[in-house]
């Protein structure tokens, strides 16, 4: 994956500026020094800046390498989930349950004697 950057402006009621950056794959990148530039350039920037006339020679445009073996340790951070069970919540379970079930108890009695 490569980060790129477009700089330039273009045209649209007066002057836009255009300042992006995105993620592209490998392929559409290098698409982006070839022979048809220009033509991948203005169909990216189409998507993005709708309506705008954009002259797809002034653009620039700078690439940078993304490293995704940083991903892969984000993404095996993110499926990892922490345990429920630990001492601390079984303790404050086993401490506070007994006035939950009270309290239970006391709505139920407070509810019947209001209905009959």
């Amino acid at each position: 994956m490569y980060k790129v950057t477009f700089r330039g402006t273009g045209q649209l009621n007066g002057p836009v500026i255009i300042n992006k950056t995105i993620e592209l794959d490998d392929r559409t990148t290098s698409s982006l020094t070839g022979l048809k530039r220009d033509e991948v350039t203005s169909a990216i920037l189409a998507i993005h800046y709708p309506g705008v006339k954009i002259d797809a020679s002034k653009i620039s445009t700078q690439s940078k390498y993304i490293h995704e073996k940083t991903d892969k340790k984000l993404s095996k951070k993110a499926t990892k989930t922490k345990s429920n069970f630990t001492f601390s919540n079984i303790l404050l379970w086993f401490v506070f349950f007994p006035f939950k079930l009270l309290w239970w108890i006391i709505k139920e009695i407070f509810k019947k004697d209001q209905w009959d």
